[in-house]
Parts: structure tokens; sequence; C-alpha cells
């Protein structure tokens, strides 16, 4: 198991639990060094309030978290983060965010800011390539520490196709250039196996997508994506995910780097 964690929500965004707090004394408890709590980041001008913290949150976010990286200072580190996805129409906003946190994730979940068009249901061919040029475009913004779930539009996909293919391809091509490690996401694991065309297999991390991953000189994160505090102490999950990908030559960042 790593010992540290960057991606971790809070109640703001309206789909987690737990207190920010209770957060921390899961990290401590599972052993972490270093817990970065990275919620999603607000839009100025589009309230979603099922997915993204509001603007108006952001203080409180950013002052409750500081407070706790002084409590805890002598038992963990606390870094400060944002997950956020990339709309060059959004990009000054996403630049103020960025330079308000220690580390800023890039999570794309939505074809457009107004969440709208979720990845995270069965996507056409041309959906699918939509989340690509959008990825790439938030690698080559260079905002970004790193790329969380990148295999995220197989959330309900049944085979994985060769735009899927050419999807991974073209995202791992893209973070050797920026240099921008990407993530193992653990979350997918707790979705369980489903049925593909290949066979049964997580949605994510999607075997078949890390396959080709594998093939680039690439630096891979490990995130819980935590959601509730009780998902930083599910060794269970993040050993399935090893498991699952255990044969494949990825070079882990097992060290906190932030």
């Amino acid at each position: 198991m790593f010992v540290y964690n960057y991606h971790t929500h809070t109640a703001r965004c309206g789909h987690a639990t737990g207190t920010d707090e209770e957060y921390v004394l899961a990290a401590i408890e599972a052993g972490y060094k270093v817990l970065g709590f990275s919620d999603h980041a607000p839009y100025r001008d589009y309230p979603l309030p099922r997915s993204h913290m509001d603007w108006s949150q952001l203080v409180d976010y950013l002052d409750s978290l500081n407070y706790l990286k002084e409590k805890y200072k002598d038992q963990i580190k606390i870094v400060i983060g944002l997950e956020s996805e990339y709309y060059p129409d959004c990009a000054d906003d996403r630049k103020e965010l960025h330079d308000k946190v220690d580390f800023f994730l890039l999570g794309q979940h939505y074809a457009r800011p107004d969440g709208t068009c979720s990845y995270f249901k069965l996507n056409t061919e041309e959906e699918t390539r939509l989340y690509c040029e959008q990825v790439l475009e938030g690698l080559d913004s260079g905002l970004f520490t790193y790329l969380c779930h990148p295999d995220v539009f197989m959330n309900r996909q049944t085979e994985f196709t060769e735009v899927c293919a050419e999807t991974a391809h073209r995202i791992a091509q893209k973070c050797v250039v920026t240099n921008t490690p990407v993530e193992v996401n653990i979350r997918g694991i707790t979705k369980g196996l489903k049925p593909f065309v290949s066979g049964e297999r997580f949605f994510y991390p999607h075997r078949e997508f890390w396959e080709i991953m594998s093939c680039y000189p690439l630096k891979v994160v490990t995130g819980i994506d935590a959601h509730a505090p009780a998902d930083l102490l599910d060794k269970k999950s993040i050993e399935l995910a090893f498991a699952e990908l255990e044969d494949l030559d990825l070079d882990y960042i097992k060290e906190p780097f932030i």
C-alpha cells in the first residue's frame, strides 16, 4: 500500500459524505503520510450542486483544510487541491483556482461545464473522441498535476473498441510529452466486475486500457477517489486494483510527491 492519497472529496460536492476531519482521522488510521484533498472544483457561471462545490463554498473549503493542516501537522501532512474538468471557455476560472491551491487534478467527467453529456454513460464513438480531445487540451494547458481516472469513459462500455484503444494511445502519448502522471483510480473497483465482449473486467481501472498505457514511459499515481472516510480504509479494493494490473510494467510513484 502506498503512503499517499491525493484524490479525496468532501461533502461540498453534493455526492460525498463525512466531515473534513473524519477524512483526516481515517487517513491517519490507514497509515498515510500525506492526504491530499481534491474536491470537485466550482464553476463561477455554472452551479452544479450534486457534482461540484459552489463557488461560494471555496473560502470555507480552504479555511477548513488549512485549519486541519495545522491541527494534525504532527500526525499527517495535508495538502489542498481541486479536481477539475478543462474547457477552453472556462480557462480563466481554472487558472484562478489553480493559483489558490497546492495541486490541481484533471478529471474530465462531462462534455460541457453545465454538467450535461456525462462520460459515465454508454458513450458513442463520437463522444469517446470528444472525451479524448478535451483531455488532450487539458494536458496541453499546463495547469494540472496529474490526470485522474483516464479510463473513466469505459464506465458503461461493453467493448474495448478501436476508438477506445485509439483514445488510450493518444492520452498516453500526450502524457509523455507533457510529463503528466496518470492515475490508477481505485473507486472503479467498488462497481465490481462487469461483462465485456472480451470477458469480465472492471470498468476502471480497465485492463485493456492499461495494457496500452503500460507500453509508454509514464509515471503512474494511485488515487482512492474517496467519497466517504471509510474509503480510505478500504484495503481490499486497493489489492483488487493491483491484482488486476499486477503483471503490467507500470512505473508507480510510490512516495509522496506533493
